[in-house]
C-alpha cells in the first residue's frame, strides 16, 4: 500500500496511510531498512517493535530522501513502545494491549495537573514512592545500596507517568524506614503506564528535554595555583641536579688520587713472585 503522507522524525521515516495507520522505518546494515508500526498516544507518538526488514537504500541515499521531508508534527514527543511498563502488573505492555488502548483512547493531550486533580499524598509504584504535594509538583524517592534513599521529579503525559533522573538525596531516612513505610501506601492508579525519562523525547531537535539533569561544571585547577607547583618542581631538581653532579666529581676525584697507589703494589708484589719462580 502507497503511504498517503510521508514525514521525517530524526533518523525515522515516518508514513502514513489512507486507513490512518502509521508505520516507522529507518536505514540498517547495508541496504536494508527495517521498520513497525507506531501509534498516536494523546500527545506522544509511540514507536512499536521491529517487525519487518527489507532491502532498501544505502545509508547516504537513505539520508538524503529522508532530508527532503517535512517533519513529524503531529504529536510534541515520541516515546518506544517497549520501554512502557504497566502500572498494574509492572511487566512490559503487549502491542495488542497497546493497540486496544489507543483505540479507546480518544485524548489529544492530558498533562499532570488533569491526571492528579485533588488527589494529593503519598503512593507506592514497585519499589518507588510518587508523591504529590499540594503546589502540583510530583516526585518519586527509592532506595539503593545498603542505607541511600533518593529520589528525582515526575512528568505524567498523556497517561503515561515519566520518572526523571535522580536529582535529591534523602539523609535522614533509612532504607529499613522506607521499605516499611512503602508497603502501607496505596497503590498508584492515576496512569495507565509508566516509563523512565530516558525514553520520553521531545519531536523538535531543537526542544530543550524534560525532567533533564542540568549541565554540570567541571572543575579545573586555575593556571595560578599551577605555576608555584611547577616552579618548585623545577628548582628541586635543579638542586638535585647540582648535588648529583658535585657527589659524581668528588667520585671521580677520589678514584683518580687512589688509582696509582692500588696498581703500582700489586704489579711490583706480581714482579717478586716471578723473581722467586727464577
Amino acid at each position: 500500500m502507497i503511504p498517503k503522507h510521508l514525514y521525517r522524525l530524526y533518523e525515522y521515516r515516518i508514513s502514513e496511510f489512507a486507513d490512518g495507520r502509521l508505520w516507522w522505518d529507518t536505514h540498517s546494515g547495508f541496504g536494508s531498512q527495517i521498520g513497525g508500526p507506531c501509534f498516536v498516544y494523546g500527545s506522544i507518538l509511540l514507536i512499536g517493535t521491529r517487525c519487518n526488514e527489507e532491502n532498501g537504500f544505502l545509508k547516504l541515499e537513505f539520508n538524503g530522501t529522508l532530508k527532503k521531508l517535512p517533519l513529524w508534527d503531529r504529536t510534541r514527543y515520541f516515546c518506544f513502545a517497549s520501554t512502557l511498563l504497566d502500572v498494574s502488573s509492572g511487566r512490559n505492555i503487549r502491542e495488542d494491549r497497546l493497540k486496544h488502548r489507543v483505540s479507546l483512547s480518544s485524548m489529544t493531550s492530558t498533562g499532570s495537573k488533569t491526571m492528579i486533580g485533588d488527589n494529593l499524598g503519598a503512593f507506592r509504584l514497585g519499589q518507588y514512592q510518587i508523591t504529590i504535594v499540594p503546589d502540583g509538583d510530583i516526585s518519586w524517592k527509592s532506595c539503593g545500596g545498603t542505607n541511600r534513599i533518593f529520589g528525582g521529579p515526575v512528568l505524567i503525559e498523556s497517561d503515561i507517568l515519566f520518572m526523571g533522573p535522580r536529582k535529591f538525596d534523602y539523609p535522614q531516612q533509612n532504607k529499613r524506614e522506607f521499605l516499611h513505610s512503602l508497603r502501607t501506601l496505596p497503590q498508584w492508579d492515576r496512569t495507565t503506564f509508566w516509563c523512565r525519562s530516558s525514553a520520553f523525547k521531545p519531536v523538535l531537535p531543537d526542544a530543550k528535554p524534560l525532567l533533564a539533569l542540568p549541565p554540570q561544571k567541571k572543575s579545573s585547577i586555575p593556571q595560578k595555583k599551577r605555576m608555584p607547583v611547577k616552579r618548585h618542581r623545577s628548582e628541586y631538581v635543579k638542586q638535585a641536579w647540582f648535588q648529583m653532579t658535585d657527589y659524581c666529581a668528588d667520585w671521580v676525584d677520589e678514584v683518580k688520587a687512589r688509582w696509582p697507589q692500588r696498581v703500582w703494589p700489586k704489579r711490583k708484589k706480581n714482579r717478586a713472585i716471578g723473581n722467586k719462580i727464577d
